[in-house]
């Protein structure tokens, strides 16, 4: 709701990814064929994403992109014919026992989420493909979950589970390792070098709330406008 102005003033565009930056004669290709010539460029792409898109990078910053870290996010969702599944909104899973980490309960946050009545639980399983790969096809995490879901009384054994999936989310929470701040450097002084200022989570590789990440972006646009 609170973004209705920015929709009135801006131009935006959608179903528009960006596969190609050519940072000397400043043009962004897309996947559906377009491309736009551009003067300044704000990204808010995760930066091993970004950098690849770019034509004629040095090997030391292809280098330094790859030793950043981040966990990945295999949201499993599990919808029940029932509502009373628990008082919490969400809660955090300490136990390695576990395969998950995290468990929230959508039909809490919201009456819409769900048709009345019903239940629904979000597991979250986090893994890195730097640290810690994921061991099991998304089938297995699901099946893993609901046991896991059974074990601890959040699912009961007579329940009736009427719907069960899994999303991944390949960017979740940045890993603060020690090759994160040399790399970061190396990385953030070429793109400033082309004209890319970054923003976001990802563009910063750093740990932003909404309103950070959001403020991230104005600060990028100030950056540009010298003000």
């Amino acid at each position: 709701y609170y973004l209705k102005n920015f929709f009135v003033s801006s131009d935006i565009r959608l179903a528009h990814k960006v596969v190609n930056i050519n940072p000397v004669d400043k043009i962004l290709k897309f996947s559906n064929g377009e491309q736009t010539e551009y003067k300044n460029l704000v990204s808010s792409i995760p930066l091993p994403d970004l950098i690849p898109m770019i034509d004629n990078v040095p090997l030391e910053v292809k280098t330094s992109v790859e030793k950043l870290a981040c966990t990945s996010c295999l949201a499993i969702n599990i919808g029940l014919d029932r509502e009373d599944i628990s008082p919490a909104h969400w809660t955090y899973f300490y136990d390695r026992d576990f395969v998950f980490t995290r468990i929230s309960f959508p039909h809490m946050f919201a009456p819409g989420n769900v048709p009345e009545g019903y239940g629904s639980i979000q597991a979250e399983i986090y893994f890195s493909n730097k640290y810690k790969p994921l061991e099991y096809t998304q089938e297995e995490c699901i099946d893993l979950t609901i046991k896991d879901l059974q074990r601890c009384g959040l699912i009961r054994e007579n329940d009736n589970i009427i719907y069960k999936g899994a999303r991944q989310i390949d960017y979740a929470n940045i890993i603060f390792d020690l090759d994160r701040k040399a790399s970061l450097k190396t990385v953030h002084e070429y793109l400033d070098d082309i004209n890319i200022h970054v923003a976001g989570r990802y563009g910063l590789w750093g740990y932003q709330w909404t309103d950070e990440s959001f403020k991230s972006g104005e600060q990028a646009v100030e950056n540009i406008l010298g003000t």
